[in-house]
């Protein structure tokens, strides 16, 4: 049973770093990370201009090429996440010039896509704390921008969203219409929702716990899983260690929760489809 996780953090600056994630993985079955970039300061990274993203996804470049020297597929996800935004807000920065900043980043990140560097952007989207409507409509902009950009390249796109709820498939469903993005994955997505994304043409990313996988095969096995493994040595365990995947999932087939053909389709096959992998 090999491994794919769809969405995955690692930190060369404070953490184990890729090569020791990269070891880990792979003698746990892992064949595949989905590598998106942290927090522009988890690396040391002071960004208050849109050039100093560069910073950011050079870093995790060099660690994707690092993994796959372990003999570990990769595809890097480039962009700021939501709390870059609110945190240039908190910090004085006016939110239309935080906007630019973010959408102008992102803009950065296309260019890496575009030149065969990268193959998606996120985790752009909604903050998943209490933040004023104003800040949350600033925040949907960005997110449609990306959107708009996705589509322009037909790439994948991550998506952080608030903790979710119907409306929440609805508004994203109608945001990736309206721009036509075709690879639109909810990260961390509630696993009662994973039919209904599928439904609606979004992809599902559940959480690599046991708790989550058995209420998400529910509802059948059209999704991918993430460990959102932070790096952290600070939380050493959050969210989930990418190398545990194959322990969690040989338990649940052992328990007869789902069967190795349907372990191979989330961990393999839906994979390669959402990636366009060979």
């Amino acid at each position: 049973m090999k491994v794919g996780d769809a969405h995955c953090h690692v930190n060369p600056v404070k953490g184990l770093g890729p090569r020791e994630l990269a070891k880990r993985f792979k003698k746990a079955n892992g064949w595949f990370i989905g590598l998106v970039n942290l927090l522009s300061w988890s690396y040391d990274v002071t960004a208050i201009k849109p050039e100093d993203y560069r910073k950011v996804y050079d870093i995790t470049l060099k660690s994707a090429e690092l993994i796959r020297e372990e003999g570990i597929k990769v595809a890097i996800i480039l962009g700021p996440h939501p709390a870059e935004f609110t945190t240039l807000v908190e910090k004085g920065v006016k939110p239309e010039e935080a906007y630019n900043i973010m959408v102008r980043a992102y803009e950065i990140a296309a260019l890496y896509i575009s030149e065969g560097k990268a193959s998606g952007l996120g985790e752009v989207g909604r903050p998943h704390w209490p933040v004023s409507h104003g800040v949350l409509n600033w925040c949907n902009r960005i997110l449609d921008r990306v959107l708009e950009l996705a589509s322009d390249l037909d790439c994948i796109v991550h998506l952080h969203l608030e903790e979710t709820r119907e409306e929440t498939i609805e508004d994203i469903h109608s945001r990736v219409k309206k721009y036509r993005a075709r690879k639109v994955i909810l990260h961390h997505i509630k696993s009662r929702y994973v039919r209904k994304a599928f439904e609606k043409g979004l992809y599902a990313s559940v959480p690599a716990r046991s708790r989550d996988l058995i209420e998400a095969l529910k509802h059948g096995s059209s999704f991918v899983i993430e460990s959102d493994y932070l790096d952290d040595p600070k939380r050493p365990g959050a969210v989930v260690a990418p190398w545990s995947i194959y322990r969690t999932f040989k338990r649940l087939i052992d328990g007869g929760y789902l069967s190795e053909a349907e372990a191979e389709r989330i961990l393999v096959d839906n994979i390669k489809t959402l990636y366009d992998l060979e």
